[in-house]
């Protein structure tokens, strides 16, 4: 075991210095690598400092309220793991080791020290949403941020609490709480979005004879992403803060899975698309099995590009869903049936069909954006 000293990392080009808002262990608590053991406040934004090392926290160096340079020693923790910046401070101005040299040697100039740069694991969060995500019990590093400055504001944890986990064990009673409250949350900043929404009716006839066992949710899934794909303009979302359309880091499909007498989850898959269609039906299947038991894992609640809501397993024919900020755009699925349909040549038949329809952020597209997207949707599943 060694005593190793935590010392305040450098979260921007421009940052001197921070404020230890409180901490959350205390000399003699044992924590784990990556646990959040204080908070501080830098630029207005506050955030969590994770251990880098796992062991005993022995001295806490720097008070509540107390600001820390860049590079200043915070607390020593007691741990088996070995010191890799070798005991150099991570500030600005740390000396670098003077070599040792033979009496009557002329010294030759130390190499300057090459120190890797460590990932922060800090999560800049603004105060408030630092607040909600405590009350709703959301993971901070879990969510994706969207403040002009990378922060998480309170919107983005809202909307990430519609996605959390909730407890197996929870009362009934607490666990359908929880989800409304989000729920509410989010939908009240959804009616704030200036929305318009698409129909047409898909012909499923090809579609249901090549599908060989897998499910209709996963070909609605995996041609989904295949058009969000090839109109990537519509895998964005609006900031409201810088004025501007903001692409997500990667192309995920939600789900919106119904938990009954919980309420709505909303779980996602990342390019489904790429995957074999045997394999991206097990991988679909897997996901809402463990969405609907209350048991998904972390991926499982990365933010969505966009979401499936699907209610024709209710009977539902039609219906126009609400956006599921921040995302620019949802698809609702009615239910697929087989209905008379008229042919080019007036010709009345049967086709099995189903009616989607798309409902989009008009501050992040058009009416046509939303109909070229459904269109290349609608090709990709009757084809």
């Amino acid at each position: 075991m060694s005593s190793l000293e935590i010392r305040l990392p450098a979260l921007s080009a421009t940052m001197e210095e921070a404020t230890i808002l409180s901490w959350l262990v205390a000399p003699g608590d044992t924590v784990a690598e990556g646990q959040a053991i204080a908070e501080v406040s830098t630029d207005k934004v506050d955030m969590e400092l994770e251990s880098p090392y796992a062991g005993t926290i022995q001295e806490i160096l720097a008070e509540e309220g107390a600001t820390v340079p860049l590079g200043g020693a915070m607390a020593t923790i007691e741990s088996e793991a070995d010191d890799l910046l070798g005991g150099l401070a991570l500030g600005r101005d740390a000396p670098a080791p003077v070599p040792e040299v033979e009496p009557e040697a002329e010294p030759e100039p130390a190499p300057e020290p090459v120190v890797a740069p460590q990932a922060s694991t800090i999560v800049p969060a603004a105060p408030a949403a630092r607040k909600l995500a405590r009350e709703r019990g959301v993971d901070l590093a879990s969510v994706t941020p969207t403040g002009a400055r990378g922060q998480v504001t309170p919107a983005d944890v809202e909307a990430r609490a519609g996605m959390v986990e909730v407890p197996p064990s929870a009362p009934d009673d607490a666990k359908r709480l929880g989800v409304r409250r989000a729920t509410a949350d989010i939908m009240t900043r959804s009616a704030a979005i200036p929305q318009f929404a698409l129909r047409r009716q898909l012909l499923l006839d090809r579609a249901a004879a090549r599908k060989a066992g897998r499910t209709w949710t996963t070909e609605l899934v995996r041609a989904l992403a295949a058009a969000v794909r090839e109109h990537s303009g519509l895998n964005a979302r609006w900031d409201d803060d810088a004025r501007d359309i903001v692409p997500f880091d990667a192309l995920r499909v939600g789900l919106a899975v119904d938990r009954p007498g919980v309420g709505l989850v909303v779980a996602a898959i990342e390019e489904p698309d790429l995957l074999e269609p045997d394999a991206a039906d097990r991988a679909v299947r897997a996901l809402v099995d463990r969405a609907r038991s209350g048991r998904p894992k972390r991926d499982d609640m990365a933010q969505a590009s966009i979401t499936i809501s699907n209610l024709g397993g209710f009977g539902v024919d039609r219906f126009d869903a609400l956006l599921f900020p921040p995302q620019a755009a949802i698809l609702s699925v009615g239910s697929i049936a087989v209905r008379p349909v008229a042919t080019s040549d007036r010709v009345l038949t049967a086709a099995l069909t189903c009616e989607v329809g798309l409902t989009i952020d008009h501050r992040v597209a058009d009416g046509a954006d939303g109909a070229r997207l459904l269109q290349t949707f609608a090709d990709l599943i009757e084809a």
